[in-house]
């Protein structure tokens, strides 16, 4: 008696397991949901259903494996303009737009998939994704992570698996419970009638709300943040505005003390800007792996010194009253890291696939401040030359009269 008590009591947990329904995360108004066979939750690898959904507004979206892009497993859906959808299995390295992979994820689209009132869907079966080239991730595991993103736009309308895409809009992260997703039926679990999704629950992301099932943990995301957006304001108002008009504030004014206060100014405003960006790339794996993040931080590393530089020129000044080579090398030094600065703003609004009225709106007045820079730095030598010419003649002058006058025998 108490034999079959137990034999069916683990019956009834692996019914109770094994009907459970596809776990699901929506960040936004974009759903996945996972489901893993009953077969391959017991042996940790196997079979694994997902179906990917958004409105038709959206240009691609993606799915993928692991917490960053890099070496992540990745799914991206857009519309194949025939009333379908294509699945496109892609890697990257590091924080590189995914490219297809000869060895990705082995995927076919199921039945269900479409596009429809608005809304493409994507019911998906891979055979492969408990291994990877970059990574593993095991059926049965209570907490997987994956990673999500998605770009706005007009439909890409291609058949192609390997589609070049714009970089994505948004994006976010969270944690699956697979242990949640069991299906008893190693089949489309999507096209049945109980398809809503495993409990209820919500969590925030970066980019808007988001909801998800009770085996759904978010952990944030939005690619266009506000950490992000603070960082490229900061730093387009640093290289573009402060710095040049604090270096014109020398030639034009010729006070030294209004010049120092200035870029001082500019100088901590620039470590706040590196210091958003510094936090952003760390925690999007965009830190140190293309040229704006590494240029951007020689740039700051070499301006740490230009202070030093300033002062040093302001006490030769003040002792010979006139230039000398330290002297050039401030003027010149801050000069070349400024242009350099404002170079690697336009590398960061091109890394962020920033839209053209914002690469307007930064070029615009890089380039109205960069003459009137170029017109300052001329007026400026225009009014200098002249002076020094003055006082060249006049120190002539004084060492003439110093001469002893000897008359002629």
């Amino acid at each position: 008696m108490k034999a079959f008590t137990a034999s069916a009591l683990a019956a009834a947990l692996y019914a109770a397991t094994a009907s459970a329904d596809p776990v699901q995360a929506c960040p936004n108004d974009v759903c996945f949901k996972v489901a893993v066979p009953q077969a391959a939750a017991s042996s940790g690898s196997g079979n694994l259903y997902f179906q990917m959904s958004a409105p038709t507004s959206y240009q691609w979206v993606a799915l993928g494996t692991g917490s960053t892009m890099s070496n992540s497993n990745m799914f991206i859906m857009y519309t194949d303009g025939a009333g379908n959808v294509t699945i496109s299995p892609r890697t990257a390295r590091g924080h590189n737009m995914p490219t297809v992979s000869d060895n990705g994820a082995a995927l076919t689209l199921l039945g269900g998939s479409g596009v429809s009132n608005g809304k493409m869907v994507a019911n998906v079966l891979c055979t492969n994704c408990a291994s990877w080239s970059g990574g593993s991730m095991s059926l049965n595991s209570a907490s997987t992570n994956w990673i999500a993103a998605w770009k706005s736009g007009s439909a890409i309308n291609s058949a192609s698996n390997s589609q070049s895409i714009q970089q994505h809009d948004d994006h976010s992260s969270f944690t699956l419970d697979l242990t949640s997703a069991t299906v008893s039926s190693d089949s489309n679990p999507f096209t049945g009638a109980s398809t809503g999704g495993n409990g209820s629950g919500s969590g925030s992301s970066g980019g808007g709300s988001t909801s998800g099932g009770s085996g759904v943990v978010f952990n944030g995301g939005g690619g266009k943040s506000a950490i992000l957006l603070a960082h490229g304001v900061i730093m387009s108002i640093v290289f573009v505005a402060l710095y040049p008009l604090g270096a014109m504030l020398m030639p034009l004014v010729g006070k030294w003390m209004a010049h120092a206060v200035w870029q001082s100014v500019a100088f901590a405003l620039m470590w706040v800007g590196f210091g958003t960006g510094y936090a952003y790339a760390r925690d999007n794996d965009y830190l140190f792996n293309n040229t704006h993040t590494l240029l951007g931080t020689a740039v700051t590393a070499l301006l740490a010194i230009q202070p030093f530089l300033g002062y040093a020129h302001h006490a030769y000044y003040k002792k010979f009253q006139g230039r000398g080579i330290i002297s050039h090398v401030h003027i010149w030094y801050g000069r070349a890291l400024m242009i350099l600065g404002i170079i690697n703003g336009g590398l960061g609004l091109q890394l962020a696939n920033t839209p053209t009225r914002y690469v307007v709106a930064y070029s615009v007045p890089a380039a109205i401040l960069g003459v009137m820079w170029l017109g300052a730095g001329v007026w400026g030598e225009m009014r200098r030359t002249p002076r020094m010419k003055q006082e060249h003649s006049h120190e002539s002058s004084e060492s003439q009269q110093r001469i002893p006058y000897r008359q002629k025998k």
